[in-house]
C-alpha cells in the first residue's frame, strides 16, 4: 500500500517537473536571478566605499587644479572634470561599454550647459584692456599692442592673435630695439585658433588648440581672476569657439 502511494507521488511530481520544464517559467526564474547576480555586483562596484568609487574620487581630486578657488568661477567648470576623467580613461586604457556607460553617467551628471558655444575676439580684448587700464594710465599707454597673422597648413587655415597691454613703440623704447620688432616669443599673451568655419555674419570661428598668458603656457595652475583669462580657459578647456571680429588697433585705452 506504502508502495502504490509512493509511486503515485513520484508520477505526480515527475509530471510537475516535466510540464514546469517545458514551460517558461526556468527561463523566468534563471533570467531573474541573473539579473540579481549582476544587481547586487554593479551595487558592489559602485558602493560609496567601494574599491571603483574609491579610484574616481582620485580621478576627479587629480583633475581639479591647484588654484580652484580662483578656477570655481569659470562657468560650467564640470567641463574641465568631465575632459580630464575622460583622457585619463582612455589613457589607462578603458574602453568599450564600461567607458560607454562611464561617459554617459557624468554627462547625466555634470550636464549644465553655462560655457557660451561662442567667445568673441572683441569682447575678450574688451576685458583685456579693462584689466589694464589703471597701469595705462600710469605708464601713459594710449592703446594695447595687438597682431593679428594667419597661416594655412594642408587644407587647414589658422589665426594667431599676440596681445600685450604695453604698447610696441613703448616696449621698444624700454628695450632698446631700435632696428625691429619683438617676436612672437616676446609677447606675454597669445592665442592660436584652428579655424572651423564662419558665423552669419561673415566672420571666422575656430578651436584655441595653444594659449600663452602672462608669459606662461596655459595649464593647470594660473590664475584666472580676469575676466579675459576665465573666457580663454573656457575656449581651451571647455571647447567654446573663438570668433575672430577684431582687428589690429580696434581698442585703444580710455
Amino acid at each position: 500500500m506504502c508502495a502504490a502511494k509512493r509511486k503515485t507521488l513520484e508520477e505526480v511530481l515527475t509530471e510537475q517537473v516535466v510540464t514546469f520544464s517545458n514551460s517558461d517559467r526556468p527561463g523566468e526564474i534563471i533570467g531573474a536571478s541573473i539579473e540579481r547576480l549582476f544587481s547586487e555586483v554593479v551595487k558592489d562596484v559602485f558602493a560609496p566605499h567601494g574599491s571603483f568609487s574609491s579610484k574616481v574620487r582620485d580621478e576627479i581630486a587629480k583633475a581639479l587644479p591647484s588654484n580652484i578657488a580662483q578656477v570655481i568661477e569659470l562657468p560650467r567648470y564640470n567641463d574641465l572634470i568631465i575632459t580630464a576623467l575622460k583622457d585619463r580613461w582612455m589613457d589607462a586604457g578603458v574602453t568599450g561599454d564600461m567607458l560607454r556607460r562611464a561617459e554617459k553617467a557624468i554627462d547625466e551628471v555634470l550636464h549644465d550647459d553655462m560655457i557660451p558655444e561662442f567667445v568673441s575676439l572683441n569682447h575678450l580684448l574688451d576685458a583685456f584692456v579693462e584689466a589694464n587700464q589703471e597701469k595705462a594710465l600710469e605708464h601713459g599707454w594710449h592703446l594695447p599692442h595687438v597682431t593679428i597673422s594667419e597661416s594655412d597648413g594642408i587644407r587647414q587655415r589658422y589665426i594667431h592673435i599676440l596681445f600685450d597691454a604695453e604698447p610696441e613703440a613703448s616696449h621698444r623704447a624700454r628695450h632698446g630695439l631700435l632696428d625691429r620688432t619683438r617676436s612672437e616669443v616676446e609677447y606675454a599673451n597669445r592665442i592660436s585658433v584652428r579655424i572651423t568655419g564662419h558665423t552669419d555674419r561673415g566672420h571666422e570661428y575656430g578651436e584655441v588648440y595653444s594659449a600663452l598668458l602672462d608669459g606662461e603656457p596655459i595649464g593647470r595652475h594660473f590664475g584666472m581672476t580676469s575676466k579675459w583669462k576665465r573666457q580663454i580657459a573656457a575656449m581651451y578647456f571647455g571647447a567654446a569657439k573663438l570668433i575672430i571680429d577684431s582687428r589690429e588697433g580696434d581698442h585703444t585705452y580710455d
